[in-house]
């Protein structure tokens, strides 16, 4: 059995890694059929819901929670390395969780609880499992001038800006008490009908890259599933709504789909 997946001595670890192997296969071929019912594509027939805010703090706060509770605590060691990627994580997670929800407009909005619900789940083996991975498997972390490790972090860095500069277009659109859509005309917006999930792809890359652990790589390829589809879907709900679109954007990012 591989050293990366200890059923064994470390179960809940491997339980974890097992859970986001699952929830990645399977994203990946029903998202090209089902378009999540959440955002733009929120749609009856999905059940409950909740407030959108409400939702997207309850399904993000596992990972920065679970990610933090299992590194400061787990047996094993705490490099520079791995403080590193410590605050890569968390920086991408306390943002998702306790300021991009309060950044949203558009009153009234709500989330499907089954989104929220499958999310959270999620985040509760992602989170933790990358954590355990970098304290117990991360014999390699050790000092900050490695190149691969300064690779990855350049590249989440790069990711995170991107991200956040698209959610800035987006969140900026709307005038306060505005609702409705509109078209985004600045920053890669211009050539890509969802920058900000380029970013975020390339923010777990280079969180992949930097790590070199199990937890991250799986992160990568789940993330890679569940935004790639929806970034196709949101590039054919664009066409359909504005006659205006511009024909030649891309769905994920420059020169790519």
């Amino acid at each position: 059995m591989p050293s990366w997946l200890p059923f064994e001595t470390h179960p809940l670890y491997a339980g974890a890694l097992l859970a986001v192997a699952v929830f990645g296969g399977i994203t990946f071929p029903l998202l090209f059929v089902v378009t999540a019912p959440y955002g733009r594509h929120l749609r009856a027939g999905w059940g409950p819901t909740l407030p959108a805010r409400l939702g997207w703090v309850l399904m993000e706060l596992p990972s920065p929670v679970g990610f933090a509770a299992v590194f400061l605590n787990a047996p094993g060691t705490r490099t520079p390395a791995g403080w590193l990627l410590f605050a890569l994580f968390e920086l991408h997670y306390l943002y998702r969780t306790f300021v991009f929800p309060f950044r949203m407009r558009g009153e009234g909005k709500r989330k499907p609880a089954l989104t929220v619900v499958m999310a959270f789940l999620f985040n509760c083996a992602n989170g933790p499992a990358n954590a355990f991975a970098i304290v117990t498997f991360g014999a390699h972390l050790q000092g900050l001038a490695d190149a691969r490790l300064l690779a990855g972090t350049g590249l989440f860095l790069l990711g995170w800006a991107l991200n956040q500069h698209a959610d800035h277009v987006l969140l900026t659109l709307r005038a306060p008490g505005e609702s409705g859509y509109k078209i985004p005309q600045r920053g890669l917006h211009r050539w890509v009908a969802s920058p900000n999930y380029f970013g975020e792809i390339l923010e777990w890359g280079g969180f992949a890259l930097a790590a070199a652990t199990a937890p991250a790589l799986l992160f990568l390829l789940f993330t890679v599933a569940n935004l790639a589809p929806r970034a196709r879907a949101n590039l054919r709900w664009y066409r359909q709504r504005f006659a205006a679109y511009p024909p030649e954007r891309r769905a994920l990012g420059p020169f790519l789909w």
